[in-house]
């Protein structure tokens, strides 16, 4: 029987359950950190006393105002106050683009974008003997070089989190993740899916201390601004489930860009440029985090839909087992649907698939696949959206429905 829906979607009665995240009003942080200049991809160490971002378009960067992007720091003082900002050391710091992109658990390492090399791959620094030793160069195949690409890299160093533009890419940069194998090696970058990647950007990722919430920017999901800062919960325990993102709300986003959240238990951190045309790094905090119940679409009826589509049209699409490719017969459904569709551009589609563990790679394919034909039949993406229910019935698990809402 089927247990309980983990998407924080929707039910079938139209009531979803979600937490939504109450914010402090941000405030930028003072002169010892943001400049005229722009200030870009804070870093917090996992002690919440060290702040590591980087400057651009700044003359005290190695090379001068018109090279590549420095690491700076800044430390707490022993009454809590961010103390002067101050330029890393050539160590880390080259005449390309440099930038922290995570720090160990145990913050004797920082993960480094690969600067110093021109292999695929990141970098890592160890602190040894009172300095921070000259980076060493760790290989990630499938690394798009040639593009705009960001990484988070978590403190246990077993995720990797990348924004690039790759062979799957959905539109601009698009997250993947790199995960290490039982040999110790990193595997090729996989594309975090359909729920997460649309035909506009998603970039500067965030993974929660336990790995179960992803925080990232985009301009693909609607929202204020130039970019926003959603959020989303994983699923099934699975890197290719997800649930449908959430914008983080009006405190922490505004008309302006907004990106490169990271958070140290309360603590907020994040970079906008809302009050200049240069990016600053903004703080907030995070007051209280509720459950909430609400009624999220009006679904149409049997009636609606026969008058919309047809009444002998299906609205469901069967698979073979551990088939996620569609045949003819699926393509010229779907193509017949978005043809009635198209115009009608207040209806969204809601695709629903049947899971258990384990199941959320297939599901996952699934999903990009008939995202793709809708999208390739003319359906703009914001205009669908995934659910996963958890299911025990076999005839369930190859399975996916369309249902269509306002």
């Amino acid at each position: 029987m089927r247990n309980v829906i983990l998407s924080i979607v929707l039910g079938w009665g139209g009531v979803a359950f979600g937490q939504e995240l109450i914010f402090t009003p941000p405030v930028p942080l003072s002169s010892s950190i943001n400049t005229n200049d722009e200030e870009l991809a804070p870093v917090l160490s996992p002690d919440g006393n060290t702040l590591y971002f980087i400057r651009a378009y700044h003359a005290g960067n190695l090379g001068g105002k018109f090279a590549g992007t420095d690491i700076w720091v800044s430390r707490k003082d022993e009454q809590g106050q961010w103390m002067p900002a101050s330029r890393m050391d050539n160590t880390w710091n080259t005449k390309r683009s440099n930038a922290v992109i995570g720090v160990s658990a145990d913050q004797t390492v920082v993960y480094l974008l690969n600067a110093y090399t021109n292999k695929s791959g990141i970098a890592f620094s160890k602190f040894l003997s009172g300095q921070w030793q000259q980076p060493e160069f760790i290989p990630v195949p499938g690394i798009n070089r040639d593009d705009f690409v960001g990484f988070y890299v978590h403190p246990q160093f077993e995720v990797i989190l990348i924004s690039m533009k790759g062979k799957d890419t959905l539109g601009e940069e698009d997250l993947y993740i790199s995960l290490k194998d039982s040999s110790g090696n990193w595997t090729e970058p996989r594309n975090l899916g359909p729920t997460i990647n649309t035909n506009g950007f998603e970039i500067s990722p965030f993974l929660s201390e336990d790995k179960k919430r992803l925080y990232f920017s985009s301009n693909g999901h609607g929202g204020y601004g130039d970019g926003d800062i959603f959020y989303c919960e994983r699923l099934f325990d699975s890197w290719e489930t997800w649930g449908v993102p959430r914008n983080l709300g009006e405190t922490i986003n505004s008309s302006a860009f907004d990106a490169y959240f990271t958070l140290k238990e309360k603590d907020v951190f994040f970079i906008s440029n809302r009050n200049a045309n240069s990016s600053d790094v903004y703080t907030s905090t995070i007051k209280r985090e509720i459950t909430e119940i609400f009624i999220d679409r009006k679904y149409l009826s049997a009636k609606e839909i026969a008058e919309l589509i047809g009444g002998s049209v299906s609205n469901s699409l069967s698979f073979s087992t551990n088939i996620s490719v569609l045949d003819e017969n699926q393509r010229e459904l779907l193509y017949f649907i978005a043809n009635k569709l198209i115009t009608k551009t207040e209806i969204k589609i809601q695709l629903t698939a049947f899971g258990h563990e384990g199941q959320g790679k297939l599901n996952n394919d699934r999903f990009r696949n008939l995202m793709a034909e809708l999208m390739l039949s003319g359906i703009d993406n914001f205009r669908i959206q995934v659910t996963v229910i958890e299911s025990e019935l076999p005839a369930d698990l190859n399975r996916i429905e369309l249902r269509y809402f306002r």
